[in-house]
């Protein structure tokens, strides 16, 4: 009900979307499925059907984003487990303020309706008990989050520069049947970039990014906090009027978890999560001035942690290759059609998810969306 009366609200909008308002309005909706298997012969599917609308009035901008997602995991040796609900509701209302300062200024705030679902049962569990990076919803619901942010930037000849930050403010849920009263930690978001333009048609890119993580409780008792994050990557991009290409790689950089049991003292053993590095090279052909031809490599690695090979706490190596391929193509003025496929291959060696052997995991992700404006 809530989900309905949001999105009326958003169709109330457009009608005043004549030129005395000056209105942009865009609607994106779609077909997002994924199938993967693994050497266990254990089985998965996810079909989303993504919703998204937006509002456009001069320096401000209000977005809305749900989808409805039908999940199976097929296990070879327990039941089969599927759920089939809509998400949890994203608003997002921005101000960007342009020109009128010495910086480029943007505002905004995000909230996180909780309209999805939460409470799992102990079967449904084994639909978030997954590796990562093998399916892309991997959260069906939490509590109502708040996400205050700003960003700042600015230009000169052949240089822009810019800063964020961002406050995630995270609400109470239910995480399971037996997982109940769950307030995960707020998170504190720092981040920063810079390009530069060697030449009209190549552009260089470095970014980073921190992340600062609160405690996580459990019925207002001290549970988990993890580890602080870095990011920190470079990018290059070469445009032509025919095609473009760009590289990128970055790497992730965990500290320690902290984990609390019934003790104030917190058990910091050893890091937790192993270093992350994902490099990827894209490559886009302008066929003509209505279709756009996508291609992509995406080579991602994720070093062992640190506890022994032997201890319930290990979590081994994981390396995923994906092949990417897709067309854009302008459907009428305002409207734009995209149709894409993932092709993936993953190998996990065992870990908290799959404590016993060493998994391979190939599958496909196929995704087809429709966007227009008016």
């Amino acid at each position: 009900m809530i989900v309905r009366r949001i999105f009326l609200v958003f169709l109330l909008l457009t009608c005043f979307s004549g030129p005395c308002l000056a209105l942009e309005t865009q609607f994106e909706t779609g077909f997002l499925t994924t199938w993967w298997k693994n050497d266990n012969h254990d089985k998965g599917l996810q079909v989303a059907i993504p919703l998204q609308a937006g509002v456009t009035y001069d320096a401000f901008k209000a977005q809305l984003l749900n989808a409805y997602v039908h999940t199976t995991v097929d296990p070879a040796n327990s039941e089969k487990a599927t759920l089939n609900h809509f998400l949890d509701t994203k608003l997002n209302f921005s101000y960007e303020m342009t020109g009128r300062l010495p910086l480029d200024l943007l505002v905004g705030c995000g909230f996180n309706l909780p309209t999805g679902y939460t409470d799992l049962s102990n079967q449904q569990l084994v639909l978030v008990s997954l590796p990562p990076d093998l399916m892309p919803i991997t959260t069906f619901g939490e509590g109502l989050n708040i996400n205050p942010y700003l960003a700042v930037s600015k230009e000169w000849t052949k240089v822009v520069a810019g800063f964020g930050l961002g406050y995630l403010q995270r609400g109470k849920y239910d995480y399971s049947e037996t997982i109940q009263d769950y307030d995960p930690g707020d998170i504190l978001t720092v981040s920063a970039s810079m390009e530069y333009d060697f030449t009209a048609a190549l552009q260089g890119k470095l970014f980073g990014e921190y992340a600062n993580y609160g405690k996580d409780t459990l019925a207002s008792d001290d549970y988990y906090q993890d580890g602080a994050l870095k990011l920190i990557g470079i990018g290059l991009t070469y445009a032509l009027p025919a095609w473009e290409i760009g590289a990128s790689i970055h790497g992730i950089f965990r500290a320690k978890g902290k984990y609390y049991m019934d003790t104030a003292t917190p058990i910091e053993e050893k890091k937790n999560h192993g270093n992350e590095w994902e490099g990827s090279l894209n490559y886009r052909y302008f066929l003509n001035r209505s279709t756009t031809l996508t291609s992509g490599l995406d080579y991602l690695t994720s070093a062992a942690n640190n506890y022994p090979s032997g201890s319930y706490s290990y979590a081994g190596k994981r390396v995923k290759i994906t092949l990417a391929g897709g067309i854009e193509r302008s459907l009428t003025k305002k409207t734009k059609g995209t149709l894409g496929l993932n092709l993936f291959s993953m190998q996990d060696d065992r870990n908290w998810y799959h404590p016993g052997d060493d998994y391979r995991y190939t599958g496909f992700t196929l995704d087809a969306r429709v966007t227009t404006r008016y």
